[in-house]
C-alpha cells in the first residue's frame, strides 16, 4: 500500500494522535518547559497537558475513549477561559489551579442552574486534571463546595420517577413513524433503541448483517441470563468502554426490524446515513429528535428514555409486578433475577445501576426483605 493511500485510510477514522518524540519541538514536556509559569498563553499550556495525559484513564492503567478525550478537552478549555475572563483570576496559569479557583467556579455553576450530575462530572474532570499537574487529591467531594445540605451534594443513585416515553403519554410507534417520515435513517435508529434498549450511539453504529447469532455463540453471561432465548443479537459497537454484549431476540418484530435494516445497509456497514461521519450522524440524530419534541424541555423525554422504557417493561413481564418507579410497593418474587436480566440487557456489570432505571429494591409485604424465588422467575417466558 502506498504512503498516500495509507494516510487516506487513517484519515477516515479517528486514530490516536501520534505522540511527538521526547525533546522535539512538539513534545509536550518541551512545550511546557518553554512556557514560564504565569504565561498569558494558557491555551498552549492546556493543550500540552492534554497531549501528554488525555489518553490516560484517571485511575486505571488503560486508555480512554475518544468521546472521553473530547469531553475533557472541551471542558478544560471552557473552564479556564471562563475562569480567566469572568472571575478575578484573570492571569491564572492552568498549572497553578488551586481549590479557591474550583470553589469560585462551582458557585458559578450552581448560580447558572447546572444539574447535579453535570456538576459532579465537571468535578470529576478537574480531579483527573489535578493529578496531571501533580496535585492529586486537591479537588474535594462536591459537598465541600456546595454544602452537605445542598441538593447538589449527592447524585441520585436511584430512580424516583419513570423516564420511559409512555410515562409522558407518548405513543412510541406513532412518534417513531413521524421521525422516520422525515429522516428514515434516524427513524431506524430510534426503532433499534426501542426494540433492543440500545443507547443512541449503539443504534447508530449497529451492524445488522450477521447480527443474529444462535444461543451457543452468545456471550455466556448473557446466554445464562436468558435461558429461554434461542437467538441473540450482537451489540459490538458504540458501547460504554467498548464493552460488547448480546441481547435476546424474542419477537418476530425484532427480527423483522433487523431484516429491514439489512435491506438498506450495505454489508459491513452500520445504521447511519452513508457518506456521513460518525459525528455528523450523531448531530443529525439529536437534531431530528429535537425537531420532533424529544428533549427534556419539550416533551420531557430523551432517546435514552427508550432504555428506561424497555427495562421497566421487561421487569414487569419477568415478575408480573410493576417496578418501584411505576408504583410497585412490594418486592415481588423474582425481583433479584429480573434485576440481573435488566443489567445484562443494559450492558452493565454493576447490578446497582439497574436501580437508576427501575428504582430501589422495596421491602416485602410484612416489612422484611422478601426472599427471591429464582426458580419461579426462570419460568417466566
Amino acid at each position: 500500500m502506498s504512503n498516500s493511500s495509507s494516510s487516506k485510510k487513517i484519515q477516515r477514522g479517528r486514530p490516536h494522535q501520534r505522540r511527538a518524540p521526547p525533546g522535539t519541538s512538539e513534545d509536550p514536556d518541551a512545550i511546557l518547559a518553554r512556557l514560564p509559569v504565569g504565561t498569558r498563553d494558557y491555551i498552549r499550556v492546556v493543550g500540552a497537558l492534554l497531549k501528554k495525559f488525555n489518553h490516560q484513564h484517571a485511575t486505571k492503567h488503560k486508555g480512554v475513549s475518544f468521546d472521553t478525550m473530547l469531553d475533557r478537552q472541551r471542558f478544560l478549555a471552557a473552564f479556564f477561559r471562563e475562569l480567566r475572563r469572568h472571575t478575578q483570576f484573570n492571569n491564572l496559569d492552568p498549572r497553578q489551579l488551586a481549590n479557591r479557583h474550583v470553589t469560585v467556579m462551582v458557585a458559578r455553576w450552581v448560580e447558572r442552574g447546572l444539574k447535579t450530575a453535570t456538576i459532579h462530572n465537571y468535578l470529576s474532570f478537574l480531579r483527573t486534571y489535578a493529578g496531571w499537574i501533580g496535585k492529586a487529591g486537591m479537588v474535594l467531594p462536591p459537598e465541600h463546595y456546595v454544602g452537605s445540605d445542598s441538593p447538589h451534594a449527592h447524585r441520585k443513585q436511584v430512580a424516583t420517577e419513570d423516564k420511559g416515553w409512555s410515562a409522558k403519554h407518548i405513543d412510541i410507534k406513532a412518534k417513531t413513524a413521524e421521525i422516520a417520515a422525515f429522516d428514515p435513517w434516524v427513524g431506524l435508529q430510534v426503532e433499534i433503541c426501542d426494540a433492543f434498549g440500545l443507547r443512541g450511539k449503539e443504534a447508530r453504529h449497529f451492524h445488522p448483517h450477521g447480527a443474529i447469532i444462535p444461543r451457543e455463540q452468545a456471550n455466556p453471561r448473557d446466554a445464562e441470563a436468558f435461558p429461554e432465548a434461542e437467538f441473540f443479537v450482537q451489540v459490538r459497537h458504540g458501547g460504554k468502554g467498548g464493552r460488547a454484549r448480546d441481547v435476546p431476540l424474542t419477537t418476530a418484530a425484532q427480527r423483522e426490524l433487523i431484516e429491514r435494516c439489512c435491506t438498506v445497509v450495505a454489508k459491513g456497514m452500520y445504521v447511519g446515513r452513508p457518506g456521513r461521519t460518525s459525528e455528523q450522524n450523531q448531530n443529525r440524530f439529536h437534531y431530528v429528535l429535537r425537531k420532533f419534541g424529544i428533549s427534556e424541555k419539550q416533551l420531557g423525554v430523551v432517546a435514552h428514555g427508550l432504555r428506561h422504557q424497555l427495562v421497566n417493561d421487561e421487569y414487569e413481564r419477568d415478575t408480573g409486578s410493576p417496578t418501584p418507579v411505576r408504583g410497585g410497593d412490594v418486592r415481588p418474587i423474582g425481583d433479584a433475577l429480573a434485576r440481573e436480566r435488566a443489567a445484562s440487557r443494559l450492558g452493565h456489570s454493576r447490578l446497582q445501576v439497574v436501580s437508576c432505571y427501575i428504582g430501589p429494591q422495596v421491602r416485602g409485604p410484612e416489612g422484611t426483605t422478601q426472599a427471591t424465588d429464582g426458580a419461579a422467575a426462570r419460568e417466566v417466558p
